[in-house]
């Protein structure tokens, strides 16, 4: 199977080096590399390139597109997936790097189990080091594990560290939205895994760097307030357009009381949730818990009661 290895550039001179020998010294041969330059400012497409000098055998895998506009982490992802020719499909931020056989472990264990998505171990690294290994989430219920999901803040909605079929996002018309360049991984994951079937091998397999103070996750401005309110916005949108029954309905409704909590924390008000969310609480209890979290109720206590309400609920799924 050929696998496309997807990876923005913008601003990573510091790391692209790292991040570029340790795809090209992957042990899985059938790979593609596809780079997205967005507009960065400083050398990180002149290390790229004088890395690949250093694999004349990977160079011809290696594709170089360059945005003619900074478009943001959601639009050069999908360029990656529209530009990419792989049957399977897998993210890594430039800052990022892969243990040798990260690829070749997955596309086994997808080989193996013919799951649409592997999902693996991971490492965060600091200037302290690496840290022990992460393992995935070890249930095979894709229902109780897209559940989790969707209540936010239990099970790791990141894209990377993962092999995806990319006929996942190809068949069901999963797009990433241009704008939403923060907690665009939610907006993803809980979409594909209506669909998935999913595996997951505890090798690690990802390399996540936490030295980068300049990446998205270190950073908090009105833009990726405004990005965290759409992405809960498009899941919102989707489970309700797709989930007629209301399979889902009590997770997202714990999910979307979630964006109110995180709203109410950081003392940023409902004017802008209420505009881009519009989440309406189904059913008295969930339209009591947004009413402590939006009123005059201590924060606290209200804090309080709905993480009880989402603890009750986890131990009955």
């Amino acid at each position: 199977m050929k696998i496309s290895v997807l990876v923005p550039v913008y601003g990573v001179e510091k790391y692209i080096g790292r991040c570029a020998r340790s795809l090209f010294g992957q042990t899985y041969a059938d790979l593609e590399f596809v780079f997205v330059d967005d507009c960065t400012p400083d050398r990180s497409v002149g290390i790229l390139r004088a890395v690949m000098e250093e694999y004349p055998a990977r160079k011809p895998q290696v594709r170089i597109i360059s945005n003619d506009r900074n478009m943001g982490i959601g639009a050069v992802r999908q360029r990656l997936i529209d530009e990419c020719t792989g049957e399977g499909l897998t993210f890594v931020d430039s800052d990022d790097y892969l243990p040798p056989r990260a690829v070749e472990l997955l596309a086994a264990e997808m080989a193996r189990s013919g799951a649409d998505m592997v999902d693996g171990g991971w490492q965060r690294v600091t200037r302290d080091g690496a840290s022990a290994v992460n393992r995935p989430y070890q249930g095979r219920d894709e229902r109780r594990y897209l559940s989790l999901l969707l209540a936010q803040n239990i099970v790791s909605n990141r894209l990377w560290g993962r092999l995806y079929q990319r006929r996942l996002f190809t068949d069901n018309g999963i797009r990433l939205v241009p704008g939403i360049d923060f907690c665009e991984d939610f907006s993803v994951m809980t979409r594909l895994m209506f669909y998935a079937r999913r595996s997951s091998v505890d090798a690690s397999v990802y390399f996540y760097s936490d030295e980068n103070a300049g990446s998205y996750t270190h950073t908090t401005s009105p833009r990726h307030v405004r990005s965290f309110l759409m992405s809960n916005r498009v899941v919102l949108d989707f489970f309700t357009a797709n989930d007629p029954q209301g399979r889902f309905l009590t997770p997202l409704q714990i999910g979307m009381l979630n964006v109110l909590r995180t709203m109410r924390r950081l003392g940023l008000g409902f004017e802008q949730a209420d505009s881009l969310l519009g989440y309406k609480p189904r059913g008295t209890l969930f339209r009591l818990l947004a009413a402590m979290l939006r009123g005059k109720c201590p924060f606290r206590l209200a804090e309080t009661a709905y993480l009880a309400v989402r603890r009750i609920w986890r131990m009955g799924i």
